[in-house]
């Protein structure tokens, strides 16, 4: 588990640099003594995403002689654009960014605005991040990674820290599950500060790593995942460090399907007036397919970015 004084520590190093996001009641979710909230991270400035706490958390504790070789990331989208960004906000040289080929044009356009050196390795992520990895060793960068980075976790961790100060009562937090670092980190800080409140990971039904991880009690790395799975932060392997934590921080995993994503990104643009990618906006599903386990309670979801492609967000207002 997340030491909370290191997480409270990150805050303080960062809290100038990032927003202090809205947690917003939903009134379309919420009934008689059943209330959900919206912590909208999809809102953080310029960069739309949560990843941007994880990254000052650690480029904060870098010092120039380990930024020597240069620094960067492996990323799928959102982590490179906040990486990219924080160097701007940090006055640090640009980036070497791994990107795979399939990443959201969206994500390649913030990345390519901010100055990133961006470098395309691989078709998916756990793609790039096999082959990445041997370059960032080759040349000595330092890797700033959102599966591993424990430094980055401890900025993650800090929006639980935004939530229980606006809702002390929560009873449930929901996270999308991603590689693992974003509901270690939270859910470690409740564990601590609140022990009481249930922690539920959401991961996708076509990719579920952690899940199975801990059913066999074997790691893995990497995990089969469909080409064509809309919630690309979410497929693929889960982080060791998860796995090693999960049983601590975590209560339960619930699973949702790709079409109840896409109707969750609907509903919040069209009643929530919320834009949530498809990843983000699997914890609105999950309180949807699995109600019955949040009557009477006080739940926040974290809906962790808002870069969807605009080509995926047209095809889901259209159906």
């Amino acid at each position: 588990m997340i030491n909370i004084k290191h997480i409270e520590e990150a805050y303080d190093r960062i809290k100038q640099y990032v927003s202090r996001t809205r947690l917003e009641k939903s009134f379309y979710l919420s009934e008689g003594d059943t209330e959900a909230y919206m912590k909208l991270e999809c809102e953080q400035s310029v960069v739309k995403s949560f990843k941007i706490r994880g990254v000052l958390g650690k480029l904060t504790l870098l010092t120039e002689e380990q930024l020597k070789n240069g620094y960067g990331t492996i990323s799928s989208g959102n982590q490179g654009v906040c990486v990219s960004y924080a160097s701007q906000l940090l006055d640090l040289d640009r980036p070497f960014i791994v990107v795979p080929e399939n990443t959201p044009k969206p994500k390649l356009e913030k990345m390519t605005k901010f100055g990133a050196d961006i470098n395309y390795f691989g078709h998916s992520f756990d793609e790039a991040n096999g082959l990445g990895e041997a370059i960032f060793e080759e040349k000595g960068i330092v890797k700033i990674d959102a599966r591993e980075d424990v430094e980055g976790i401890y900025g993650a961790g800090t929006i639980a820290l935004e939530i229980l100060e606006d809702l002390p009562d929560i009873d449930v937090l929901l996270v999308p599950k991603g590689s693992g670092g974003n509901v270690i980190a939270n859910g470690s800080y409740f564990k601590q500060a609140k022990p009481d409140v249930k922690i539920y990971a959401v991961e996708p039904e076509n990719s579920p790593a952690l899940t199975t991880n801990l059913k066999t009690g074997v790691w893995t790395k990497f995990f089969d995942t469909p080409d064509d799975a809309i919630m690309q932060s979410l497929v693929g392997g889960c982080a060791k460090n998860t796995f090693d934590n999960a049983k601590e921080c975590i209560d339960e995993i619930l699973l949702v399907s790709d079409d109840e994503v896409r109707d969750a990104v609907y509903e919040l643009a069209q009643n929530e007036k919320v834009i949530a990618e498809p990843d983000s906006a699997s914890v609105y599903a999950a309180f949807k397919r699995y109600r019955h386990l949040f009557e009477g309670k006080k739940t926040a979801m974290i809906i962790t970015g808002g870069n969807i492609s605009k080509d995926l967000f047209k095809e889901i207002i259209s159906r």
